[in-house]
């Protein structure tokens, strides 16, 4: 999947569970909301998003270092190849 798919679902997703209404909690004279005990579920799922984040970033990241690794070995290869180096008949 591409970066971009992966991060725009992430994000319809975090809109979605900030859509959720709030229960359970009570406002402050502030206007601030101080959530209760049993709001804790949607605490656990922000944390699992952030976790989800993290962990995507590190994927991608991991996902890169590949490509560029690949693409190196690649480049050797070739040029073991184009310049006559040993082959697997030489070896035999």
């Amino acid at each position: 999947m591409k970066e971009q798919i992966v991060r725009e679902r992430i994000a319809e997703l975090a809109d979605a569970l900030s859509a959720l209404p709030k229960t359970g909690g009570k406002s402050t004279s502030m206007g601030t909301y101080t959530p209760n005990t049993s709001a804790t579920p949607t605490r656990k799922i922000e944390e699992m998003l952030d976790q989800i984040r993290l962990q995507m970033k590190y994927l991608m990241f991991d996902m890169e270092a590949t490509r560029r690794e690949n693409s190196y070995l690649r480049e050797m290869l070739e040029h073991r190849w184009n310049s006559g180096g040993p082959t697997d008949k030489d070896n035999t």
